[in-house]
């Protein structure tokens, strides 16, 4: 039977309602007047982040939404996986297909709108878990306007320019990373969602987790780890009586998120992530300072765990402890060089959070037990402290957001003298240029794209030799050319490497005076041709001429200068590729039985060639690139098709049926519930008037 709710119940629902919505607009209004200037900038000031690389991605969904298995435009191609993880970006090029924006301008409009959203959401989410609509609110307002990782890291407050600027708003506006910011602007939905499970264990509130989850990984890969972290905070301090039920629940949400997202995030990603991450920067390597990080970590966890037992809010105990370790991540190798996991400076944002709900929550419970009549005085000294501070974020905001006239930029004019004169060749494109190189023109990069994310180890090596080279000496333009023929690239652009200039990638930037031909100059920059007998990216070489082996550095040449003069020899016929599409290309060679096409682009086991209607496998060189020997003489016509290969099937299915189990959770629990409520009603049915539960009272006479 229901219970009839009364006229105060319905008012005291409608003032909830009210309350709740008018702190959502608060909070949206105040961060939407922060990030106004985002809305409506299509390029910012700040070239050198690597957000043009983000919108490249964005323009390419746009354009060919049915068409993402293969990427072509970086790295000699790639899987469209090794991108970039790919949240941001389709509902980025969404977005600009429903509104007509150009995709730049819908970039950061869709990140604007994250912005702006995420204290909402983690507003929601405290005040659902605590039923404290004030300290969550607070908090949320607190998240919005301070960062709380330049008062405790000094490196941070300098690059930051000051302790009261707004690090989650330099993110976004001058480092360009917006994936980071919309997966921090779903995780407190995850967080929501995986305290309902904590506490309830409702399928659907566990659905809903792997979903919030899933999302919060796909926007960015350390909202992976960040939410590690969550799950291990949540199983030590949430209904630990039942801890081993809740790390089967977790465990599980986890695998079926992950199956469900493979697709997306394959093995083969996750792999190259593990491969390339040690090399890309020093401060990736786990050493010893990283194994005494580590033990202070956890000796620092640990001992607040224990320390907090007797906490009687498990909620409170949540988020100490994720504070702790989101701190201790950021100060251990902030200034102490003490790298726990890689790239440690990326969960600052994290750390925010966790100290915005920490200060607020915190506070308050100890002034409800100490002082409780100071509690309205310290909330109203910290509401006039965060309208001083939002005055600050405002001007700070005002003067970090910049636009940027992108046809009057160095970039574009190279993109547009390649896009009228390469004819789609493959060039080589370095420094901040390349990031934005792909926001105007489809003309593949030899380089680009995000390093951590590569499949083919070999064109780190190679990008090391092309660009800085300091220990090859005199022969370096000799080697240098020989690698950019060996990849198939027909020009290379030399940037601007003058005072001011962020990225130098030349140790020597006139290395190819007087060795190749400059064919266009504007500034500092410079473009030179690489000279090819053909603009193909498909080869007739002999059999012997292949590289077979992977160089072991820059300099291990010698079956490279093999593979060149094959490539250069004018006795050889030549192979014609046109691509049909963005995964099917249509090669057409007349071959000897000695000779072998070779196709400079990288081999992935979803490749496979049709010869003259018959299917045949492709091997991969020692540079990582297509080959195969035909099986066919004289005029040969084939067709090379890139299916995304077993790994892509298998991901999807794994998908599907993680959708299908988690939906069938659902509806089992609900036709249950159905069942079980209707057997309570037959039951009380049967009952004689007297037996029944007085739940209301009788209705007026």
């Amino acid at each position: 039977m229901r219970v009839a709710r009364t006229k105060g119940d319905q008012w005291s629902a409608k003032a909830v309602l009210l309350r709740t919505l008018a702190f959502s607009l608060i909070l949206l209004f105040i961060n939407a007047s922060i990030a106004a200037k985002l809305f409506v900038v299509e390029y910012t000031g700040y070239l050198e982040s690597n957000e043009g690389s983000f919108i490249a991605i964005s323009r390419q969904i746009s354009a060919h939404p049915k068409d993402l298995l293969w990427w072509r435009l970086w790295d000699c191609g790639l899987p469209f996986q090794n991108t970039y993880l790919p949240f941001l970006q389709v509902v980025v090029a969404g977005f600009s297909k429903a509104s007509g924006h150009p995709i730049a301008l819908s970039f950061h409009q869709v990140t604007a709108f994250f912005y702006c959203v995420g204290p909402v959401m983690l507003y929601l989410t405290a005040w659902k878990v605590t039923q404290r609509p004030w300290q969550s609110f607070l908090a949320a307002l607190t998240y919005s306007l301070f960062s709380f990782c330049a008062w405790l890291v000094p490196s941070i407050r300098i690059d930051l320019g000051g302790l009261w600027n707004l690090r989650r708003l330099q993110g976004v506006a001058y480092y360009g990373e917006a994936p980071l910011a919309v997966s921090m602007a779903l995780l407190p939905l995850a967080i929501l969602f995986l305290y309902g499970t904590f506490s309830n264990g409702r399928s659907w509130t566990k659905v809903a987790a792997g979903i919030a989850m899933g999302t919060t990984i796909l926007a960015n890969a350390f909202g992976a780890v960040i939410l590690g972290i969550v799950g291990l905070c949540m199983l030590v301090s949430v209904r630990t009586e039942r801890v081993w039920r809740n790390l089967i629940a977790v465990s599980t949400i986890g695998i079926l998120c992950y199956a469900w997202i493979s697709p997306l995030l394959p093995p083969s990603v996750i792999s190259a992530i593990r491969l390339n991450s040690p090399t890309v920067e020093a401060d990736y390597r786990f050493n010893g300072r990283s194994l005494v990080g580590v033990c202070l970590l956890a000796t620092s966890f640990a001992s607040a765990w224990w320390l907090t037992r007797h906490f009687r809010s498990p909620w409170l105990r949540f988020v100490l402890l994720f504070t702790l370790v989101c701190s201790g991540i950021v100060v251990l190798g902030g200034d102490w060089e003490m790298y726990v996991v890689p790239q440690p400076h990326r969960y600052q944002l994290a750390m925010d959070m966790g100290w915005a709900l920490f200060g607020v929550f915190g506070i308050s419970e100890v002034l409800k037990f100490k002082a409780p009549r100071l509690i309205g005085t310290a909330a109203a000294i910290l509401i006039i402290g965060l309208a001083l501070q939002y005055r600050h974020v405002l001007n700070y905001a005002h003067r970090e957001i910049r636009s940027q006239d992108m046809t009057l930029t160095p970039a574009y004019r190279a993109a547009r003298w390649m896009e009228q004169n390469m004819g789609g060749e493959r060039v080589d494109i370095s420094g901040s240029h390349s990031f934005h190189f792909n926001d105007f023109t489809d003309i593949p990069q030899l380089f680009g794209g995000h390093e951590t994310m590569l499949p083919n180890f070999v064109m780190r090596i190679a990008y090391y030799v092309i660009h800085r080279g300091e220990d090859v000496g005199d022969v370096g333009p000799e080697i240098s050319i020989l690698w950019l023929k060996a990849l198939g690239a027909h020009a290379i652009l030399v940037p601007d490497q003058g005072i001011g200039i962020y990225y130098k990638p030349f140790a020597n930037p006139r290395k190819f005076d007087g060795t190749l031909q400059a064919v266009w100059r504007e500034g500092g920059d410079t473009i030179y041709a690489v000279p090819a007998r053909s603009n193909s990216l498909a080869h007739v070489v002999p059999d012997g001429a292949l590289v077979k082996h992977v160089p072991i550095h820059g300099l291990d040449v010698g079956e490279i200068r093999a593979y060149v003069r094959a490539l250069d020899d004018a006795e050889l016929p030549e192979a014609l590729l046109v691509w049909a599409n963005y995964h099917t290309a249509l090669v057409h060679a007349y071959l000897r039985p000695d000779q072998t096409i070779s196709i400079q682009m990288t081999y992935g086991p979803g490749w496979r060639a049709e010869v003259n209607g018959r299917t045949q496998n492709v091997e991969k060189d020692g540079l990582g690139f297509l080959a195969f020997k035909p099986q066919c003489n004289g005029d040969c016509q084939i067709t090379l098709i890139y299916d995304g290969g077993p790994e892509w099937r298998a991901t999807c299915i794994a998908s599907l049926l993680a959708m299908i189990l988690a939906l069938g959770s659902v509806f089992r629990r609900g036709r249950l519930r159905v069942s079980t409520t209707r057997a309570g009603d037959a039951r009380r049915r049967s009952l004689p008037l007297h037996a029944l539960p007085r739940t209301t009272q009788p209705p007026p006479q």
